[in-house]
């Protein structure tokens, strides 16, 4: 009797394929702040957080988190509505703060707290300082 799959010479493939996209890393939800989600992303270290702010007052709000922090900006490549802003702590641990607007007063916010793994504690705790100027 023959099936679908048994007219594909590859399906071993398609099969370890499948299992691969099934098996994959997943998002975490986590909370942020009293009444705020998160998304943290394990594979990628990064924790993901939507303002209902536009893209200048969150950028503000990163730069003054990042001063009240006393971490160190390195970098801060602004766009119109997009930026790109890294610093490092006294541990010379890189932190990259992504901002985006994504919609009108609604800015994405994606922090990574170090190179491997990203640190989820410390990346919550960048949020919180950068809610505190919002």
């Amino acid at each position: 009797m023959k099936t679908v799959f048994s007219s594909f010479r590859s399906w071993p493939v398609l099969v370890v394929a499948g299992l691969m996209l099934g098996v994959g890393p997943g998002c975490t939800q986590v909370q942020v702040a009293p009444n705020v989600q998160g998304e943290f992303k394990p594979g990628l270290g990064e924790l993901q957080v939507f303002a209902d702010r536009d893209f200048a007052a969150v950028h503000a709000a990163t730069k003054k988190a990042i001063k009240d922090l006393g971490l160190f900006e390195t970098q801060d490549e602004k766009k119109l509505v997009e930026a790109d802003l890294r610093a490092r702590d006294s541990a010379d641990t890189m932190i990259t703060v992504k901002i985006k607007e994504v919609a009108k007063n609604r800015t994405s916010v994606k922090i990574r707290y170090g190179l491997v793994g990203g640190d989820l504690a410390n990346a919550q705790r960048v949020y919180q300082a950068i809610q505190k100027h919002l």
